[in-house]
């Protein structure tokens, strides 16, 4: 293996020739299908899923992808789904009286747990800050604590954006430590019963009704090996003003304690109220399914590049507008329909030296479970597969001068980037939200846990026809107002001819993998770069 050897890209001439097999015009087809009405917002389990596989698996066989998964495209993905039948309020009391809280109004309230009824009834509530436990950075929000049978309330994002502070966690960048289903993860290896995160829009990087809209629908889960037993009885969110007033009730000022969080020797705060909590549960499970296609390699068959996107959205969920459709055109038909037509450039090109496989991920909605599931049982053994591109929420808005690398500072695939941005007149700048944590927010996380370098990279902000400043504008409305509602679905102002930039962008930098012998790595000090020595050592 030649390990961080010179990462060159494709010759300009055959590459071009390729492109035209890549069009707005083709992008924008398959993405009216998959975000159509019909497809009910491809959630797991439903009709919608059904209808997706059909439409991807057909395209994949259409196009001559070969089959991956035996002499099927479909990896089995078993998930059990929560679907609250009936949620009480959330109830607090303390010194100083106690309240009750609304169901999506001012916070949700979910259970993952096996057993239909469940319950926390006056269960002890603890402030644990940042709920965090990173001995690298030497943080232990858990030191000297037992949390059996409590409630832990919990601040979203991490002590650096809090702080500003550059040598605190990653500064402004949100961490993994950072994202809900850390916490929430964290909270269960410690044996909480219940745990609260507050919401804040800034730090969480997203509005309330996102929450609202993600949570209060039924919940998919892989299925565990303890059948889900150890998990918090109860996880929700709340409002910031609900948690600054449940504080209120224990004679504690949230405000203050919120900022004594993010400071180095914080101590667990134990706020004299207990909460009680119900959620009742129709729970089933069913088999959802990744879909993997591939065109085997000329030379080195057995040495695989990764090019994955997530097929599903949210389903049905609250209306809005009278729509209940959460159609999800550019979360993430547009990365589907990437896909799709970078398979169909392939097929037509020069046969790839190494395997290429494209991967249509599962339930990445509902926490990465597709790419996590894959992660756990990978069809291509992880110390034979170079490298992996991921394609999430393609730029609709047209061209950009600039190009954004999600979680920057991980591996030599930036530095192919670099050299592909300056042949193709763009520019790499930094990501321009990094507080929203978008590294740990998409299928590229499971495959880099496992060691895999994999880059998800796409259009920046700055608009080619109309500045920066209004491409931020759009991207800022997007999150704000359409991002997991029923209003990001296709229309006729979408404007994909800057998606077709980012899906060549991926497609020259996967072949000058695919038909090379180097073997990108990680970056001294990404946390990654050990798993990836271990599992290559062990692969030979």
């Amino acid at each position: 293996m030649l390990l961080g050897t010179a990462l060159t890209l494709v010759p300009a001439g055959w590459a071009l020739a390729q492109h035209a097999a890549i069009t707005a015009e083709d992008l924008t087809e398959h993405v009216k299908v998959l975000s159509a009405d019909a497809f009910e917002g491809r959630k797991p389990g439903t009709p919608g899923e059904q209808k997706t596989l059909d439409y991807i698996t057909g395209q994949f066989r259409a196009l001559g992808l070969e089959p991956a998964v035996g002499d099927s495209y479909l990896q089995r993905v078993p998930m059990v789904e929560f679907a609250g039948v009936s949620r009480s309020p959330l109830t607090v009391k303390g010194p100083g009286g106690a309240k009750s809280y609304d169901f999506v109004t001012q916070m949700v309230t979910v259970s993952r747990r096996p057993e239909p009824e469940q319950a926390l009834t006056d269960s002890e509530v603890v402030f644990v800050g940042y709920g965090i436990v990173a001995p690298e950075y030497g943080w232990n929000d858990y030191a000297g604590l037992d949390v059996r049978g409590k409630t832990v309330v919990v601040l979203v994002n991490d002590p650096g954006f809090a702080t500003q502070d550059p040598a605190l966690f990653n500064g402004n960048a949100m961490t993994w430590y950072g994202r809900w289903p850390y916490k929430y993860e964290e909270a269960e290896r410690q044996g909480a019963a219940g745990v609260l995160i507050v919401h804040e829009t800034k730090a969480a990087g997203y509005p309330w009704t996102v929450v609202v809209n993600s949570w209060s629908v039924p919940k998919l889960d892989l299925v565990p090996p303890d059948g889900g037993k150890s998990r918090p009885v109860i996880q929700g969110w709340v409002q910031q003003d609900v948690a600054r007033e449940m504080f209120s009730l224990a004679g504690q000022d949230f405000d203050a304690l919120a900022k004594s969080a993010a400071q180095r020797g914080f101590k667990p705060v134990p706020l004299k109220l207990t909460a009680s909590a119900a959620v009742t549960n129709k729970v089933r499970t069913f088999d959802s399914y990744n879909v993997v296609g591939k065109v085997t390699g000329s030379k080195r068959p057995d040495e695989v590049v990764l090019v994955g996107g997530h097929w599903d959205h949210l389903g049905r969920g609250p209306a809005m507008d009278g729509d209940d459709i959460y159609n999800g055109a550019m979360d993430n038909a547009s990365g589907i329909a990437g896909l799709i037509e970078m398979a169909e450039a392939y097929v037509k090109g020069k046969r790839p030296e190494r395997t290429i496989a494209f991967i249509a991920y599962t339930a990445e909605e509902q926490g990465l479970l597709g790419s996590e599931y894959y992660a756990m049982n990978p069809v291509f053994p992880p110390s034979r597969t170079v490298a992996g591109f991921n394609l999430d929420g393609l730029n609709p808005f047209g061209p950009m001068r600039d190009v954004v690398v999600t979680g920057a500072g991980k591996s030599e695939l930036e530095d192919l980037l670099a050299r592909w941005a300056a042949d193709n007149g763009k520019v790499v700048k930094p990501e321009p939200f990094p507080e929203r944590g978008g590294y740990y927010r998409s299928d590229h996380f499971p495959l880099a846990k496992i060691g895999i370098p994999t880059l998800s990279a796409g259009s920046g902000v700055d608009s080619v026809a109309h500045g920066e400043a209004w491409g931020r504008a759009q991207a800022e409305e997007f999150t704000r107002l359409r991002y997991h509602t029923p209003k990001d679905e296709w229309t006729p102002d979408m404007d994909l001819t800057g998606a077709v930039d980012d899906v060549r962008m991926v497609y020259d930098m996967s072949r000058s993998l695919t038909d090379g012998t180097a073997w990108p790595v990680w970056y001294k000090g990404a946390e990654f770069r050990a798993i990836r020595e271990k599992s290559l050592k062990e692969g030979r």
